[in-house]
């Protein structure tokens, strides 16, 4: 028969084992990161690509908890604006997203945001413009140098196929933001389609009354909200651009010259997510079908 005493210590010893254990473990094992991904650029092909790569790369990296998207931009091309969307909600079946807007998130830069879990924004930061825009459509001619073999080979269509497509952009982009938004946990959508299509620009203090964001504030809470959905405590805060060694954008130009150089380097048809406050550059209002012709020969 056991001894009391010889019971007590052996329980004693299991008890002091298991914590060792737990001790060991808590060391041993890595800390979480919740990834920070700063977005301040106009969306291009290469800023949204590079946006992208590192999303995919967050997404089956096992030390990555939650995310959270800071974005500064007035939006940029739609098809790039729309993959970035596509590839945060992708992020967001897998891990928490959080977005927080640093001074503007118009346009394709909203479209980005309300991928997010939550939106989070300062009361006079800049939010929604929610719409598309392109340049004039010139009704397609055939130059006398040039045969096609159909009217609307060289131009792809007419002036209202042109219009119409640019309805449809706009269409698919108020959807999707009325979608997520009248779903929101937080802080739901209160106004109708109709007046998310007016592509207004509000302050921060008031797309929070009509559920355009979730709650007012910055960097700093949108990363305790990534914890919280994430269910960790203990975590590092990594930037993922820095860690995976991939730069969103160059430091070079300012909006202006990131807009010039998006719209020089787009079609001549490209439809743009773009802060309407923000003129198009000169030239893009409109093109001949020289013009056209000279650009696609790589010779403009």
């Amino acid at each position: 028969m056991d001894r009391p005493w010889e019971y007590a210590l052996g329980v004693v010893g299991l008890a002091l084992c298991l914590l060792a254990g737990l001790g060991l473990a808590r060391w041993a094992a890595p800390t979480p990161i919740i990834g920070v991904v700063r977005f301040d650029a106009v969306i291009s092909e290469e800023t949204a690509a590079n946006l992208v790569e590192i999303l995919e790369r967050a997404q089956k990296d096992d030390r990555v908890a939650g995310v959270v998207l800071e974005i500064a931009s007035p939006g940029g091309l739609a098809y790039s604006s729309e993959n970035a969307f596509y590839s945060l909600l992708r992020l967001r079946e897998t891990k928490p997203v959080i977005a927080a807007i640093d001074g503007q998130a118009a346009s394709g830069g909203y479209y980005m945001a309300v991928a997010a879990n939550r939106i989070y924004a300062p009361p006079s930061a800049s939010v929604g413009n929610v719409g598309a825009r392109g340049p004039r459509p010139d009704d397609p001619e055939l130059s006398p140098n040039e045969l096609s073999s159909g009217p609307y080979k060289i131009a792809g269509g007419s002036r209202f196929d042109s219009i119409q497509q640019l309805q449809t952009v706009a269409d698919a982009f108020v959807g999707n933001v009325v979608n997520q938004r009248q779903h929101a946990e937080v802080t739901p959508l209160t106004i109708d389609a109709q007046a998310v299509a007016e592509a207004r620009i509000y302050l921060g203090s008031e797309g929070l009354a009509l559920g355009l964001i979730d709650a007012e504030g910055g960097r700093t809470d949108a990363l305790l909200a990534a914890a919280e959905l994430a269910g960790v405590e203990r975590y590092s805060v990594v930037d993922l651009a820095d860690d995976y060694g991939i730069a969103i954008t160059p430091t070079t130009s300012t909006i202006s010259e990131s807009v010039a150089a998006l719209a020089a380097d787009a079609p001549p048809d490209a439809v743009f997510l773009l802060d309407s406050r923000i003129p198009l550059p000169q030239g893009l209002s409109g093109s001949s079908l020289d013009q056209q012709l000279l650009r696609l020969r790589g010779n403009n």
